[in-house]
């Protein structure tokens, strides 16, 4: 098992699948296309541009170096969680406001909570895989992977 040392934004603990992406994520242009209207769809990737184009975000620990975007990311986020579909927990280089508006509103107004933690190392896609087993410990600061 590897451990990485993160900073915290938003505590917790979470495990799951990591999906990795090397691009950054419009989360706006990804999950508000018409097939995302479906339940079956809502946290698939529609944004045909991206290299996650058609996975579905849902349950697994999100590993992306940034998001782009508009104010409507944290909605898409608060959306997906008040569906049961959001994400497990993001691994993120490069945090921003925009990007943990719906995950602390998910919080507040589900009781819901994704961990969110920062790690600025270049080598973050080199340590985590697509399909590695990923624990975010948002509360002591870790990525654990197995």
């Amino acid at each position: 098992m590897k451990t990485l040392p993160c900073k915290t934004v938003i505590g917790g603990t979470a495990s799951g699948e990591a999906m990795v992406t090397r691009q950054p994520i419009n989360f706006t242009a990804s999950m508000c296309k018409v097939p995302n209207m479906l339940p079956s769809k809502r946290a698939e990737v529609r944004d045909m541009h991206h290299e996650l184009f058609k996975q579905t975000v849902g349950g697994k620990v999100l590993v992306f170096p940034s998001c782009i975007g508009s104010t409507h990311t944290g909605l898409v986020l608060l959306d997906l969680v008040s569906q049961k579909r959001g994400p497990a927990a993001l691994v993120v280089q490069h945090n921003d406001s925009l990007l943990i508006s719906g995950v602390v509103l998910s919080e507040v107004w589900f009781g819901e909570n994704i961990p969110v933690v920062e790690y600025h190392g270049d080598d973050l896609f080199e340590q985590i895989g697509n399909g590695d087993r990923v624990t975010v410990d948002g509360n002591a600061g870790e990525i654990r992977i197995d």
